[in-house]
């Protein structure tokens, strides 16, 4: 019986030395930002598979203009989240994933205002260069990312 709990305790030593030995491993990678360890659940079976980060994190950079400089708290949302306003300055430089939406919140002014698309990255489909957006007290929609 007690040779049972010797080899009982051995294993499971062995089990918990190789676990932890597999959580670093996975968390080196991730650390890194070289490799993403990820499961996915397809038909009651797992498959596991490494790739690479920055294909499923890319970003895309768009950059704003506020054409009514008079009017400089009006904010962007990025997924109705405050991302930055134009009360420091007439352009706002923004990162955006693929299908993050855009909004420009006009709540706070009467006056219709307007807001240019003057910048975006060459690994972006929407929104489109020198798309403009009027709003007089909304929120108005820019455009949902679309990377390539």
């Amino acid at each position: 019986m007690k040779s049972i709990f010797n080899y009982f305790e051995k294993t499971l030593l062995l089990l918990s030395l190789l676990s932890l030995l597999l959580l670093l491993t996975i968390q080196y990678f991730s650390y890194n930002n070289n490799q993403v360890f990820s499961t996915m659940t397809h038909k009651d079976s797992k498959l596991f598979s490494f790739f690479n980060s920055s294909d499923s994190y890319e970003k895309g950079v768009i950059i704003l203009k506020n054409l009514t400089p008079d009017y400089n708290n009006i904010e962007i949302l990025l997924n109705g989240e405050y991302i930055d306003d134009f009360t420091k300055n007439d352009e706002i430089k923004i990162y955006v994933h693929h299908n993050d939406m855009i909004e420009i919140d006009g709540t706070k002014y009467n006056n219709p205002l307007k807001i240019k698309v003057i910048g975006v990255s060459t690994n972006m489909d929407l929104p489109k260069l020198d798309t403009i957006v009027i709003t007089s007290q909304s929120i108005e929609i820019l455009s949902k990312v679309k990377l390539k």
